[in-house]
């Protein structure tokens, strides 16, 4: 992906080519492969065009495995929760909507349990995260605007 990009606009096609061959004109060391598209998988967040809006989730790897740092490690309890807060930021910030971010929740309560963390000392520190954030109707309720906010 070193030289890889990705675009989004609200241009119709034509304007869009006719940019891009533009600046290719402009250098002949610039390649440019372009692909119009309503969605593409680039990096982490496969972006998707739904009716003028960007929707955005996290994509996983085909060969994906859900480990992460076992709660039993001989490390500090302050990087196990870490560990939580680091797993909501990321879907906070990748995920547009709020019931994609609440499966990514929902993963990442599982992907705890797998690894050996508490219940209770998951629950506390997705609590936390909340609380933190000022989020607690996105925990309890999915609210939307109060996720719009979280998410950006």
């Amino acid at each position: 992906y070193i030289d890889d990009v990705f675009m989004t606009t609200n241009l119709i096609n034509e304007e869009i080519l006719q940019q891009l061959n533009e600046t290719m004109k402009g250098d002949p060391n610039i390649k440019i492969t372009i692909t119009i598209n309503q969605a593409l998988e680039y990096l982490d967040p496969p972006p998707q065009n739904h009716p003028g809006q960007l929707k955005t989730t996290i994509c996983y790897k085909s060969a994906w495995e859900p480990h992460i740092l076992p709660y039993e490690s001989d490390h500090p309890r302050y990087i196990h929760a870490n560990i939580i807060s680091t797993m909501l930021v990321r879907a906070a910030r990748l995920c547009s909507t709020v019931e994609d971010f609440d499966m990514e929740r929902l993963s990442a309560e599982m992907i705890l349990l797998v690894n050996g963390y508490p219940p209770k000392f998951i629950h506390k520190h997705m609590k936390n995260f909340f609380i933190q954030y000022d989020a607690m109707n996105v925990w309890t309720e999915l609210d939307i605007e109060t996720y719009e906010q979280l998410h950006n």
